[in-house]
């Protein structure tokens, strides 16, 4: 994204993640099974099993008291000071006149994709509309990563990025703050045209899931947050930045505590001779949120010797290598024990190229950070973080998918497809990669991401049936492929098959009896994929962050009540009322007939609005457009509205017949990958301290 290059503004402050936490647990969606108990506020893990640290929570999300505390203009000058650039102290805030954004997981069983929904982003000094204002595209978080020791006071040490776009952008015509940096992004943008849009990126960390702890209670649901605000260039990636890509020569752990630098981007740009990178997710943190300024002097550096492939086998100097002088050109220090670096520059560092040897090594040699330290008598350098292997990245834009196989009523081709676009390079410059390999992870056990291992609810595998999805792809250009993913009706399939103690090699899951009360709809997948020039890599392990996949939702497909009673709609609505309590507790009771009939009129309002508006219901984005037209058709039934023929849902695309099957990862990849996913997951939504 271009908010790497400028101009551009960033800013500090707090967010609020009102997240509800009994919708963590994946057999807390059993009605038949579910308890009163697991609405209280209480850990996971304690017997009664309850509600977890946020029952209650509505699902907002808010920038709290945030102010721009940089700017950088055009022509590369870095202004803090107020006197010479007035946008420094504006509020980046919320929308006007709007609810907040909607924060999303996109099931209990995939909670390492939770998006943004329905937010509204405006830059103010506080009086009118906004100085700019604009829609933020639905993005998920990105770069999961730990940030803070495990014993951190707040509860998370979990930080993540979100990269995103606002578009349907608004200027004050009369603006009364008279900003140089403003004035240059307006001006940039306006010549892309109506479509034209602003690139956004924040890093969220400290946040607060403490709730016992007098102390640490202050900041309970609240976190902080550092960003930029730049200009979107067209086709570009949405949600991810398209440069020099920087990951871990070797796998980083999976727990605490954490890596000195992980994953994270940069970008070169040659027509103002400098490099930059975004350290805003990357940088550690200590027990308190605040940056640790013991990792010794940082700079950032390209190594003057390359990366090669001999045999198959890349050869690298790898993460912890020592170096000698000659085997790096330093570009310059990483002032980030200055006081206040990283809520003023939000992490990231522009430098510009020193030397003719410096611009001849970038354009095909890796870019590094290196840890140097003195002694008496000599100097040692050490590679903190480096760039991929070969320089070589792929990655997804919109990565997360929702598909509805059975989304017409009636329908023939019970099929439905989405299409991702893939971005290749090779450093930071476009690739025309030899092709992409897709994988799924298939058939994965789940105990659920509570502490306890047996509730007497059988908790759905994930992946499975594997043919349920099927691809195709073209071949890349300029940089870029697509690859389409054709789902067909999973039929159910976490309703019907338990899960066995343990998958061995070639075992698939038995298919059983239908559960008695079944709670789930539709079926995840996973889908891993990489380039085919490091496909047949034993080795970086860490060429890419572990949970960077394709994230599929393949719902169930279901025909249209256009009369349906309330036994019809019941077992819906009850299990919102279940999992997220905070709507009987102050606008309806949704498990009760005559609550629902009584406000049916603003029910129908809010599960028939725009699934980009944020009041819209469900907030977890994921009732099926056929079930959704059933329980609309109940809520007019119960006004005595005139019923009306059942309408066909519109398709994304049409229906397709289905393509190549996507094959499974190995046993020891599969394993690797649920483990990651499991245990991140676990930390994240709170089933286990991190």
């Amino acid at each position: 994204m271009s908010y790497l290059v400028g101009p551009r503004i960033t800013f500090a402050g707090q967010f609020q993640a009102d997240v509800s936490t009994v919708n963590n647990e994946v057999r807390y969606y059993s009605n038949k099974d579910f308890k009163p108990a697991y609405q209280e506020q209480q850990p996971s893990g304690f017997d009664p099993e309850g509600g977890w640290w946020n029952p209650d929570g509505s699902g907002a999300f808010r920038l709290i008291n945030c102010t721009v505390r940089g700017a950088l203009w055009a022509d590369g000058t870095w202004v803090t000071d107020k006197a010479q650039e007035q946008a420094i102290g504006l509020f980046v805030g919320n929308a006007l006149g709007r609810s907040a954004g909607k924060m999303v997981d996109l099931d209990p069983q995939m909670q390492m994709v939770s998006a943004i929904w329905g937010m509204g982003v405006r830059l103010t000094d506080g009086t009118g509309p906004g100085l700019v204002a604009g829609d933020f595209w639905p993005a998920s978080f990105r770069d999961l990563m730990y940030r803070q020791p495990k014993n951190a006071a707040n509860g998370q040490s979990l930080g993540a990025a979100y990269t995103s776009i606002l578009q349907n952008l608004v200027w004050d015509s009369s603006p009364r703050v008279m900003s140089k940096v403003l004035e240059q992004m307006r001006n940039q943008v306006e010549r892309y045209g109506p479509e034209a849009a602003l690139s956004i990126r924040f890093s969220l960390y400290k946040y607060g899931r403490n709730y016992v702890d007098a102390a640490a209670a202050q900041g309970y649901t609240f976190g902080s947050v550092v960003g930029a605000i730049g200009i979107a260039l067209p086709d570009e990636p949405k949600s991810f930045v398209l440069g020099r890509r920087f990951a871990p020569t070797e796998a980083p752990p999976v727990g605490p505590p954490p890596p000195a630098l992980s994953y994270f981007d940069g970008m070169v740009d040659m027509a103002s001779g400098t490099v930059s990178v975004d350290l805003g997710n990357a940088i550690p943190l200590d027990a308190d949120a605040n940056v640790r300024t013991d990792l010794g002097a940082l700079s950032l550096a390209v190594l003057s010797i390359g990366d090669t492939v001999l045999d198959g086998k890349p050869a690298f100097l790898p993460v912890g290598a020592r170096l000698h002088p000659d085997q790096f050109v330093k570009l310059g220090d990483i002032p980030y024990t200055e006081p206040n670096w990283l809520e003023t520059t939000a992490g990231i560092v522009r430098l510009p190229l020193p030397s003719a040897a410096a611009l001849a090594l970038i354009q095909d040699h890796p870019l590094a950070i290196i840890k140097t330290e003195t002694t008496e008598r000599l100097q040692s350098h050490t590679i903190l973080a480096r760039e991929t292997v070969l320089g070589y990245m792929v990655r997804a834009d919109e990565f997360v998918q929702r598909l509805n196989p059975q989304s017409q009523y009636p329908d023939p081709e019970p099929t439905d497809s989405t299409q991702v676009t893939l971005h290749a390079a090779r450093w930071g410059a476009p690739f025309e990669s030899t092709g992409v390999v897709v994988q799924q992870a298939g058939a994965a056990p789940d105990n659920g991401t509570g502490a306890q291992a047996d509730m007497g609810i059988p908790v759905p595998i994930t992946g499975w049936p594997e043919d349920v999805v099927t691809q195709t792809m073209t071949a890349f250009s300029q940089g870029r492929t697509h690859v389409t993913v054709i789902a067909t009706d999973p039929h159910g399939a976490r309703l019907v098959y338990y899960t066995p103690p343990e998958l061995g090699d070639n075992q698939a899951p038995q298919k059983q009896v239908p559960l008695a009360a079944p709670y789930m709809d539709g079926q995840i997948y996973s889908l891993l994929y990489s380039l085919q020039e490091t496909a047949g890599w034993t080795a970086p392990t860490g060429q890419q962050h572990p949970l960077d996949s394709l994230i599929l939702h393949v719902r169930d497909g279901s025909a249209v009540n256009v009369d349906p009673g309330w036994a019809d709609v019941a077992p819906i609505l009850t299990q919102y009322a279940n999992l997220y309590p905070v709507m009987s507790k102050r606008l309806v009771n949704l498990s009760n007939e005559a609550s629902v009939t009584a406000n049916a009129a603003i029910i129908e309002l809010a599960f028939s609005l725009d699934m980009n508006d944020p009041n819209y219901m469900p907030v977890t984005r994921d009732l099926s457009p056929a079930r959704q037209q059933t329980l609309l058709a109940y809520l007019r039934k119960v006004q005595g509205k005139v019923a009306a023929p059942p309408l066909p849902v519109k398709r994304m695309v049409a229906a397709r017949p289905p393509g190549a099957a996507i094959p499974v990862l190995s046993k020891a990849a599969a394993t690797t990958f649920a483990n990651t996913l499991k245990k991140s997951q676990a930390v994240k939504s709170g089933g286990e301290k991190a």
